[in-house]
């Protein structure tokens, strides 16, 4: 990586006419990238070198003084600059927000780790969807003031560039990216110069610099190792995201998690909760316990502290999605750190590898899904963990994930929503009563500003394919639509469980789909294949042979090198926005959302969000609305299904009512934009999460560690005790429907466990739904560790009815421990 200049902000600053030294703040802060007054100021000051970078620290390193100069004289710049630069203060400096208001006495911050952020394309340090949804959780951190540090890579190449070829074949690019360039600034000590971060891997330290990234009122911290300090092959791990090789990959996680977490400490910086974002940066959480246990604390109470304060959340909705590596690779790139912690990497262990997940799920109180369905898939995958516990009890929960509206909604869009939601609509998102006001938007004016995003993103494309035509000497159709055409979009990762291909089931059928004239229909196609999926590649490769066949040429377009800024104009600029994955593997999704937030309208799998988002007005299910999971047995019949939608109610409804059309819109847009933000996310998260491992933070820490202290050995003594537990007798007295329940707790006592009566309706096996739940409480010691519990009341008014099954379980309680099942302990016992 080109060594850094660490004073480019300052040239920048000796570069800027005294009037607009500001510019330089600004530059290094990423609120710009949301706020549409500072990009039409970036672009008012070189209309070309913007559309070219979209980087304002380029922009201003490029730009000739003689233009700054010029720009001083301009009224409508100083104007709009003045305006901006006053938005951007108060921004920064609020007399209170969301979370100052709702929590005036947290003191600690929250600390997010992930593997990649998707801020805005001058930061390629994303791929996609965990990208884009990190970015937009550190956007919302900062619109709603929560104290909020998120840590990632910075990457060399970045992800890469794509590169259609003439056959179809993707090729891929990898640029090399300079930070002196960059709205990124380097870490310094305190001697002045970049921080150095040593991270112990293999027999050696490795040296990591930080660089710091703005964005609004939270810092992004990025590690990178190519430093002269280190040897040359150390210098290269973080050459690319995701990287292939499993010596870079492990070496990656280990620098996100464990360098991670001594960044922070180099910078004074104590973590109150640490969420993980995705299994990458688990390595985090062993780096903790190590400092936790050279603080004198034991392992088990280590484990106690660092679990009852992390945040585990899991994008990964099939078992080969989860990082695995072998535990001799793993252990052989920790030896440094391991020396006399071995024990360590058995939270991670699985047979004979570390899987990452695993880890990250035995070291967090708080795991959850990204959507309801996914956080059902997530249960039945890690079952085992908790062998004895019933599914709809297992410790992981579904927050649904969502967007930062200010990124995504159209320019149009967001005028029409200001003059008729009033500007409230921006800071209370989530807010579901503003966006019934929509439904006041007249359809004329929805109408017309959908058609200039439409016309915005046809003239995109038009570039892009003129470009690509230029590069390769092809002659490609220009897209030659008109804005009032039906345009179907299809943008996403090119994995073959998303399915491209599913509309090309039966050409001749598509044909006369795409070919009526009096009907026209377009299809755009988007989005990267890894570099490693062969797979996911031939599957673009015959999207683009159908583009080129003689029926489809002009019909049908693939947009090469899909990123942040086509995904803008595309999710505002097409009319329909197709995602056909099979289910139930898409965990969540987003980009259906930023669709329906400008009005576009979703025909979608019932899959991942839209099983939540479809309310029947708001777009259309492509097949049954089943959560029951999909094979490729599936794929042809969800395929007719699509070819039937489009024939039977898409294109006559938007050709042939109008009316109907923009009703779905308002639908869309006011049943969407509020659920599916990202601050009704953020908010849960803080909610449900956040603040009670901040609670529990304090509780564990407070008068040297006493809570910390009293959970592990109570932890121990159940563990100990818990294989001679036993539910010993159970008597059922007919005359009053009453029940008495022996239980051995083996030297514990009461109340250190919690004993229940449970029953109801069978539905296969043993498996009871929607389960009544009563606990049996004022037990009578027998003597001998035998304790006697007894229930009166009508809940045994079935027993002995065989569709109904009752059973006893007792299984450890504490009040701190943060979910009655984290432990996974429990004894059942069935009445007969």
């Amino acid at each position: 990586m080109v060594e850094l200049d660490t004073c480019t902000q300052d040239v920048i600053r000796e570069k800027l006419p005294h009037p607009l030294k500001d510019l330089a703040e600004l530059a290094y802060n990423y609120w710009w990238s949301w706020n549409r007054r500072a990009t039409k100021l970036w672009e008012y000051i070189d209309p070309e070198l913007w559309t070219e970078h979209k980087n304002p620290v380029k922009l201003l390193l490029d730009v000739p003084q003689s233009r700054l100069r010029e720009l001083l004289k301009d009224d409508d710049f100083m104007n709009l600059y003045e305006l901006v630069m006053d938005q951007f203060e108060s921004y920064m400096n609020p007399q209170s927000t969301w979370f100052s208001t709702n929590y005036p006495k947290w003191d600690r911050p929250i600390v997010y780790l992930c593997m990649e952020y998707g801020i805005s394309r001058s930061l390629p340090i994303y791929s996609g969807g965990l990208g884009i949804l990190a970015g937009d959780h550190v956007k919302t951190a900062s619109d709603l003031g929560l104290p909020f540090i998120a840590i990632g890579l910075l990457y060399k190449h970045g992800y890469f560039r794509q590169e259609i070829e003439k056959d179809g074949r993707q090729r891929e690019v990898f640029p090399e990216y300079k930070p002196g360039e960059m709205p990124i600034k380097p870490v310094l000590g305190k001697d002045g110069r970049p921080l150095l971060v040593e991270v112990p891997i293999e027999d050696r330290i490795v040296y990591a610099r930080a660089f710091e990234v703005t964005v609004g009122r939270v810092k992004i911290y990025l590690l990178d190792t190519d430093v002269p300090e280190n040897g040359a092959d150390d210098r290269t791990i973080c050459d690319y995201l995701y990287n292939a090789e499993i010596d870079k990959r492990i070496k990656q996680e280990i620098l996100l998690g464990i360098g991670g977490m001594r960044l922070l400490k180099a910078l004074g910086i104590e973590p109150g909760v640490v969420h993980l974002n995705e299994g990458h940066p688990a390595f985090a959480n062993l780096q903790r316990i190590a400092w936790y246990m050279e603080d004198g604390l034991t392992f088990t109470e280590a484990l106690s502290i660092v679990r009852g304060t992390t945040i585990f959340t899991t994008h990964t909705p099939v078992p080969a999605g989860h990082d695995r590596f072998p535990i001799e690779e793993v252990r052989k790139r920790l030896a440094k750190f391991l020396e006399g912690r071995e024990e360590l990497l058995e939270l991670g262990r699985e047979g004979d590898q570390v899987n990452m997940t695993l880890l990250a799920i035995r070291t967090s109180s708080y795991v959850n899904g990204v959507s309801q369905l996914h956080a059902e898939v997530s249960k039945r995958m890690w079952k085992d963990l908790w062998p004895d516990v019933p599914i709809d009890e297992i410790p992981i929960e579904g927050i649904t994930n969502g967007i930062h509206t200010m990124t995504w909604v159209h320019n149009e869009m967001r005028k029409l929503f200001d003059r008729y939601l009033g500007k409230i609509w921006r800071e209370h998102t989530n807010l579901e009563g503003l966006w019934y006001a929509v439904e006041m938007i007249p359809d004329e004016e929805l109408w017309e500003a959908h058609l200039e995003a439409k016309r915005q993103f046809i003239e995109f494309l038009r570039r892009k394919v003129m470009r690509r035509n230029e590069r390769l000497g092809t002659d490609d159709p220009l897209p030659d639509m008109d804005e009032n055409a039906l345009i179907i979009g299809f943008a996403r990762r090119f994995a073959t469980y998303k399915r491209a291909t599913l509309l090309f089931t039966d050409l001749e059928r598509l044909k006369r789909i795409l070919n009526d004239p009096e009907r026209p229909v377009y299809l755009v196609f988007g989005g990267k294949a890894h570099p490693m999926d062969e797979a996911g590649k031939e599957f673009l490769k015959r999207v683009y042979e159908v583009s080129q066949m003689p029926e489809f040429r002009g019909k049908i377009f693939v947009m090469e090198n899909y990123d942040m800024g086509s995904a803008r104009l595309m999710v505002a600029g097409v009319d329909v926005w197709l995602n056909t994955p099979r289910r139930p593997m898409e965990a969540s999704g987003t980009s259906g959302m930023k669709a329906g937030l400008n009005g576009v309208l979703n025909a979608s799998i019932y899959d991942g969000w839209w099983v939540e988002g479809y309310n029947g007005k708001n777009g259309w299910v492509i097949g049954e609305e089943s959560t029951e999971p999909e094979t490729e047995v599936d794929d042809v019949k969800d395929a007719h299904a699509l070819y039937d939608l489009l024939e039977r109610e898409i294109i006559p409804t938007y050709y042939g009512n109008r009316e109907r059309w923009i009703y779905m819109m308002k639908e869309s847009i006011k049943s969407i934009a509020p659920r599916f933000s990202t601050h009704r996310m953020v908010k849960e998260y803080v909610g449900r999460f956040y603040a009670k491992a901040m609670s529990n933070h304090i509780w564990l820490t407070r008068e040297n560690y006493r809570g910390t202290r009293e959970i592990a050995a109570w932890k121990d003594r159940v563990t100990a005790s818990w294989n001679n537990v036993v539910i010993e007798a159970v008597k059922v007295r007919d005359d009053r429907g009453g029940l008495e329940v022996t239980v051995y707790l083996d030297g514990l006592n009461p109340e250190d466990v919690r004993v229940e009566l449970y029953y109801g309706v069978k539905a296969e096996g043993y498996h009871v739904e929607k389960p009544y739940i009563i606990e049996l409480r004022h037990p009578k010691d027998l003597g001998g560790n035998r304790w006697l519990y007894a229930y009166e009341g009508t809940a045994l008014r079935h027993f002995g009815d065989p569709c109904w099954h009752y059973a006893l379980r007792v299984y450890p309680h504490h009040e701190k421990l943060p979910h009655r099942f984290l432990l996974g302990l429990v004894k059942w016992r069935g009445l007969e």
